[in-house]
């Protein structure tokens, strides 16, 4: 992390010193005693770490680490999604559900991966949200990396059909239904894939899909390798937010160098004085 917090929060908790009225929760000193070096010293780092915080390079490294938040609200639960997928490669785990005989742990798998794949769709949404109303916010007054924005935005997703599927999906189960789910399992000698599917002819019945999201739609045939679409949208979009939080460090590339100078030497002086 570019700030140490272990330095934020053992400087925060040093008692700071002052003379005159006592005021709660600080120590003053006796009338007839100085200030140690030591506690001299420690009151500097407060003060110091204050302007850090103040600091234009440290607002910008808020403001990288900002996209990453909002990325990682949906990374994480496409993360699961896939994990959760993964594991059903095993076959002494998937076998047991698969049993004709036991489909009542079939439907709950099915159920399990239905809710997955809402949480992936819902994250999806509020990732999208965040991230321009953030740009449009935070840098109203830079019409230049605004417009860039915008621009790689609308290259990136507008045309893109996995990108434009996984948003009527999640129009579709807000407004309509949870997606009709299937499970197939592939056996191989020494192998075993399990993947989930959604059948196109439930899909195709939704009146909302325009008419190129219906032709890509049925051009799968019987159903979507909806794990497949979301893996693949889930790197477009690690992609495109690594652009934005790169862009906003070359933006604020001298804040952010000399914050990371004067941080390297708070460090030092933080050692010296609590001996780390």
């Amino acid at each position: 992390m570019p700030f140490r917090l272990k330095y934020l929060r053992a400087v925060s908790a040093c008692p700071v010193l002052s003379s005159g009225v006592n005021n709660p929760g600080i120590q003053s000193e006796a009338a007839d005693e100085q200030p140690t070096a030591e506690g001299a010293d420690r009151s500097s780092l407060v003060e110091w770490q204050r302007r850090l915080q103040a600091s234009p390079g440290f607002r910008a490294i808020a403001l990288k680490n900002r996209v990453k938040r909002i990325g990682y609200v949906f990374q994480g639960n496409v993360a699961q999604y896939k994990s959760f997928v993964a594991g059903l490669q095993d076959p002494t785990v998937s076998t047991p559900i698969m049993d004709v005989r036991n489909p009542d742990v079939h439907d709950d798998l099915l159920s399990e991966a239905e809710r997955l794949l809402h949480n992936v769709l819902t994250a999806m949404s509020t990732r999208v949200d965040q991230q321009r109303r953030f740009v449009e916010k935070q840098f109203q007054d830079d019409p230049v990396l605004t417009q860039e924005y915008r621009e790689k935005a609308a290259a990136t997703f507008r045309s893109d059909p996995q990108a434009n599927f996984l948003k009527g999906l999640r129009n579709y189960i807000t407004h309509a239904q949870l997606p009709v789910a299937q499970s197939r399992q592939t056996l191989g000698r020494e192998s075993c894939a399990l993947t989930f599917l959604l059948p196109c002819e439930p899909l195709l019945a939704w009146d909302r899909w325009n008419g190129p999201m219906r032709t890509w739609i049925a051009e799968w045939g019987e159903a979507v390798e909806v794990v497949d679409v979301v893996d693949a949208y889930a790197r477009m979009a690690g992609e495109f937010d690594k652009w934005l939080f790169d862009r906003i460090g070359l933006k604020y590339k001298a804040d952010i160098d000399a914050f990371l100078r004067e941080e390297e030497e708070f460090t030092r002086a933080f050692d010296r004085v609590f001996g780390a």
